[in-house]
This record gives structure tokens, C-alpha cells and sequence, in this order.
């Protein structure tokens, strides 16, 4: 195996790992015709700095995953030309208290040296809750 092999594999191996910081995430396709369920990591804060300097009030998610635990098990991650595709998919993560959480993808930033994702979350709206 050579060294780009080795940190691809590491690389799914860091962020899968449940003993590690790994979180079970579950995705369903912009679509909903696909779904998958992996291991990957979350991360939420609620903490910013403003341009001053003073900390405010805010709220920041994000998830990173190997994109071939996806692949893997089918799911469709890029178009037919291999542009990564994943923008608004449902990610769906248990939080500290255990709480499940949904999120839509916002953004995804992908390494396509290792095959790291990572993919800014915003908040999900049940289409079917009116207020």
C-alpha cells in the first residue's frame, strides 16, 4: 500500500471511529430517494467573535466523513460529470444529550486528495410544521 493509499485509509478510520469522536450520521438525498447511515464527525459550537474582537451568540455546525463510506453503500454523491452533488441533503446526527438533530448541507468543501468531506449544516425546516 502506498502513502496516499495509507491516508486515505486513515483518513476514513479517524473520522469513522465510534470509540473515537465518531458520530453515527444519516443521510437521505435532496430527492429522498436515497438514503445511508455512516459514521462521521459533528461538530457544534455556539460561540463566534465578532470583527471587534467580542464574542457573540451564534450558531455554527459542520460534519465531516470519508466519501466512500457513502459510496460505498451506493449512495450518489456527484453528477454524472463527478461534481460533488450533495448540497441540501438531509443529515440527521444525536447530539450530547442524545437528541436527534436534522440539518440540511449548506455547503461542502471536499479534499479530494484524501476523500475527506466536509459539509457546512443549517438548520432543517419540517416542511409539514406551520407555526
Amino acid at each position: 500500500m502506498g502513502l496516499m493509499e495509507r491516508a486515505k485509509e486513515d483518513i476514513k478510520r479517524i473520522t469513522s471511529d465510534l470509540n473515537g469522536f465518531a458520530k453515527s450520521l444519516l443521510f437521505v438525498s435532496k430527492d429522498g430517494t436515497q438514503s445511508a447511515t455512516i459514521n462521521g464527525i459533528h461538530t457544534k459550537i455556539n460561540l463566534a467573535v465578532d470583527t471587534e474582537g467580542n464574542n457573540v451568540n451564534s450558531k455554527k455546525s459542520h460534519i465531516s466523513f470519508s466519501e466512500s463510506l457513502l459510496t460505498d453503500q451506493g449512495y450518489t454523491t456527484r453528477d454524472e460529470v463527478g461534481r460533488l452533488m450533495m448540497k441540501d441533503h438531509l443529515v440527521t446526527v444525536a447530539d450530547s444529550t442524545g437528541s436527534e438533530i436534522k440539518y440540511i448541507i449548506k455547503e461542502v468543501f471536499p479534499d479530494e486528495t484524501v476523500g475527506l468531506i466536509v459539509g457546512i449544516l443549517g438548520d432543517w425546516e419540517d416542511p409539514g410544521d406551520e407555526c
